[in-house]
Formats: structure tokens, sequence, C-alpha cells
């Protein structure tokens, strides 16, 4: 089988949609021809989200294309409430042009904005069975119109089939009775096995004392996530428990507000910003903390708590968008109201207090995430809606 990816981000950007889309067909390379589809990126995104590291698992061809020709460039498009979606006509030509050298047998989007347009253009025109993929921030959330839906609706039922990260998605593009589609999670790779060495030595490099709680916290720095949430609890946490020491790893447009975020609270010996982990180094961060703190208010999914959960780390997050469906509350997590800073230190500090609690929790979190959130699962997942879309 022939597989043409479309996304408007991949590697070096690094985020959750770009390690789905890398995961994912770099395991089914192995069984199929697989060739990506993307525009260059910019050098903004680049600077804040580049990184080289995970180039060498590509094992498929990646074709790039210059993205000038956007309905974003329309006057006014943004005065409309979403009337005018931010579709690519460059998109369009980038698949016309693949599609024609390439001949795939079926195509995946992933993005309805802004390349749903060129799915809809392959399916109806270019006559290839295309499966439109929903992910990461492609689902209306803050800052997307309202109308969007529509558009997101009017694409994917055009199309020969679509895929969602999780029901969240669906339910708010389809409504909550839907059964359009497949749900496919993100997943997790086998976890690597980190000694106590590594983690004595983590701790060295860190500063930190081995009597001391670790609060671990990494995801990208953006305002969505609301880090500074986390920060604000952090005095009373440490009004309780003064041996705690608080990482916020990642880096992000959002990174210079929280280091004076942390300083104006006095947080200069107890906050530790180590900037961008490698993936490398991950299963040492996750293993070493006591607890794995995460304060979005928009996750489709939410990869990171994935991640957390395979290394048994159990977690305090919030009760929002498609979180519940990752974290199970009170068995593996506990979740509280968004933006309350207060119920958030209040359920970090319960668990730091409560060692079996804690114990019993990180493991029904590894199990879930071995049971359920697994790059090889998935990927075959991913593979028979391919396959049944080509077949049709």
């Amino acid at each position: 089988m022939r597989i043409l990816v479309l996304t408007p981000t991949f590697l070096p950007a690094v985020g959750g949609a770009e390690l789905v889309i890398l995961e994912v067909y770099r395991r089914i390379a192995t069984r199929h021809t697989v060739l990506v589809l993307t525009p260059y990126l910019s050098k903004t995104l680049l600077k804040t989200r580049g990184s080289s590291e995970y180039d060498h698992l590509v094992n498929f061809d990646v074709q790039h294309y210059t993205d000038n020709f956007t309905f974003m460039k329309i006057r006014g498009h943004r005065l409309t409430g979403g009337l005018i979606p931010p579709f690519s006509l460059s998109a369009v030509s980038a698949i016309k042009q693949a599609t024609n050298a390439f001949r795939p047998d079926v195509i995946n989007v992933h993005y309805v904005m802004p390349t749903g347009l060129a799915g809809l253009f392959a399916q109806r025109v270019l006559n290839v069975p295309t499966v439109i993929t929903y992910n990461g921030r492609d689902v209306p959330g803050p800052g997307i119109p309202t109308l969007w839906k529509y558009w997101h609706r009017g694409i994917g039922l055009s199309c020969a089939d679509m895929t969602f990260v999780s029901r969240y998605c669906r339910d708010v593009i389809y409504g909550p009775t839907s059964q359009v589609g497949h749900i496919i999670h993100n997943g997790v790779g086998e976890p690597t096995l980190v000694t106590p060495e590594h983690t004595f030595s983590f701790k060295s490099r860190l500063q930190i004392m081995e009597d001391e709680y670790v609060l671990l916290s990494l995801q990208r720095l953006d305002y969505l996530k609301r880090i500074d949430i986390i920060l604000r609890s952090m005095p009373e946490i440490l009004a309780q428990q003064p041996k705690t020491r608080l990482i916020i790893a990642g880096k992000g447009t959002d990174l210079s507000r929280l280091k004076s975020i942390a300083a104006e609270l006095g947080l200069a010996d107890q906050v530790i910003f180590p900037g961008f982990v490698d993936e490398s180094e991950k299963p040492i961060y996750f293993t070493a903390a006591d607890l794995f703190l995460f304060h979005s208010t928009y996750e489709t999914f939410g990869i990171v708590l994935a991640e957390a959960m395979n290394y048994g780390t159990p977690i305090v997050s919030v009760a929002n968008t498609a979180i519940p469906e990752v974290v199970d509350e009170g068995e593996t997590g506990v979740l509280v109201p968004t933006l309350d800073h207060r119920a958030f230190a209040n359920a970090v500090l319960q668990l730091l207090s409560e060692r079996e609690r804690r114990k019993k929790m990180g493991k029904k979190a590894k199990e879930k995430a071995k049971r359920i959130f697994t790059w090889d699962t998935n990927a075959r997942k991913y593979e028979e809606v391919l396959e049944s879309a080509a077949a049709k």
C-alpha cells in the first residue's frame, strides 16, 4: 500500500501531533511505502519548537512545499467569525503534484485547518480515498471560531473516513452521541530501564537532596498550559512540605514569564528550569519524580500524561477537555477544577502525605499505559483504517 500523509507541521518541529505522525508512520513504513508531505517551517517555529533529536527515527520520505497561498491572506477574514476558514491553497497544489508523482492508494490528512481543503480535493477531484485525522489544536477550542466546527464536519463527512485522538475530539465536532470515525489514542513506547544510579546522578546534577520530594511538570511552555497556576500553588505546598522541589522542563514562548513569576513568589531555590529535555533523558525525569503535575486548559489528548503514566508516575492535573479520558480520577491521579491553585496545592499535599496511595496510583497508571497507550497497537489501528479506506 502506498500512503501519502499531508500535515501542516512535522519534524524538526516537536510537539504532540508531530510525534504522533512520526511514531505511527515509522512503524507503518516497515510494511508499506510512506511519503509525508509538509510545508517548510517558519524560522519562528524552528526556534521555539525545533529539535533534531528525532530525525534519525524517520524511515520514510519527507517532501516539502512552500505555503504561500492561504485564505488567511484575505483581508478581513478574521472578522467573518470563521466563515472564511484558513485553508491553504498551496496544500491543494502540493497534494495534486504529489499524487501525480507518488500515485498513493490512500491519503491521510492531519488537521482540517489548514489542510482540509486539500483532503477534500484529493477525495472528490483526484479520486483518492482520503482519511481525515483530527489532531492537536485542530479541534475547536480557545481562540477557535465556532463556525469552524461546521467546516470540520463537512470536510470529514465528505472524505472516505476519519480518526480522532480522543472521544473528546469527536464529541466537540460531531456531538456526544455520534459514532462516526474511529477513536485512536496517542501512544507511548516500551519504558526504558532507569537504575537507582541514574536517578542519583540526575538529582545530584540538579542539586536535589535525596530527602526532597520531586514534582515534575514537562511540556511545551505555552500560555494555554497555564503552568503559572502550578507555580502559584507552590507557596502553600512548601508551607507544609518545605523539602519539595519543582522541575518545570521544556521550552517555549512562556518561559520568561514563568521565570518572572517564580522570582516574584520567592521560589528561586525551589523551582528548576532545566530547559528542553531530550527524549533519552525523559525516562529519568519521570522515574525521579514523585508526582507529575499538569495544568493545561486545553488538550485533545495530552501525550505527556501517557508518558508519565508509562513510568508509573501518579498525576495531579485538571478536569477539562480530554484529560479525564487519559487520567482516571482517583485511580491513576487526582483531577481538580481548572485555574484553582489552592485545590491544586491540596491535591499535591494529599498525595505527598500518602506514599502507599501514590504507589497504587503509579501501578495502575503503568498498567493502563501498557494496555491502551502503545504505539505498536495504535499504529496497527491506523493501518487498518487506511487499508479499509483504500479498499473502498
